[in-house]
């Protein structure tokens, strides 16, 4: 009887650190071992060039990545708990990944991504407008991609484009997108840490 207690609280010792290694991921971990070596990174913005709505400020997708570092640079903020450091410039040395963000705006009942600006004023089912964020983590040596996640897209209300409400709830969802996309980021790079 005693023998087959032991047993029993062998195994479900042995149990806990195979099911904690298996924690669900919210992104895709191309390369786990490279991505628990990143120390500093820096985030990209070069690639964004989404379309600039009337009365839009220049460069808009950028503008919204700049502004959701900041914030999230703070103390309380998302890339706070980042065991990496920030690094403003890509070309620093010592920068060992580089975080680029994509957006797109999709709508339907099966998520179309949007390719021309104008379709979004014409859809007929203004309910289904969302934006979506994909993050992507890539060796700064090699370029090859470490990690990805997807923001989850954000339904939203639509409102005529060129109205100064469009504007601004474009910035709104996609940081909010970006913000998602983030937090899998930071949630995953914690998982990994403790389950080398």
């Amino acid at each position: 009887m005693r023998l087959r207690l032991w047993v029993f609280v062998i195994l479900a010792c042995a149990a806990v650190p195979t099911a904690a290694a298996g924690a669900k991921l919210a992104g895709k971990v191309l390369n786990a071992a490279a991505l628990s070596k990143v120390k500093a990174y820096c985030v990209d913005t070069s690639n964004l060039k989404g379309p600039v709505y009337p009365g839009d400020v220049p460069r808009p997708e950028q503008f919204d990545v700049r502004k959701l570092v900041r914030r999230e640079s703070k103390p309380k903020g998302l890339l706070s708990k980042l065991p990496w450091k920030l690094e403003a410039n890509c070309s620093a040395p010592g920068v060992d990944a580089v975080v680029r963000f994509e957006f797109r705006a999709l709508i339907g009942p099966a998520g179309e991504p949007v390719f021309e600006p104008r379709a979004i004023a014409t859809y007929p089912r203004e309910a289904e407008f969302r934006w979506g964020a994909e993050l992507q983590v890539a060796d700064r040596a090699s370029r090859r991609v470490l990690y990805k996640a997807d923001g989850n897209p954000v339904d939203s209300p639509l409102v005529r484009i060129g109205d100064p409400a469009q504007v601004q709830l474009c910035h709104v969802l996609r940081r909010d997108a970006a913000h998602l996309a983030l937090a899998a980021l930071v949630s995953d790079v914690k998982t990994i840490s403790k389950n080398p």
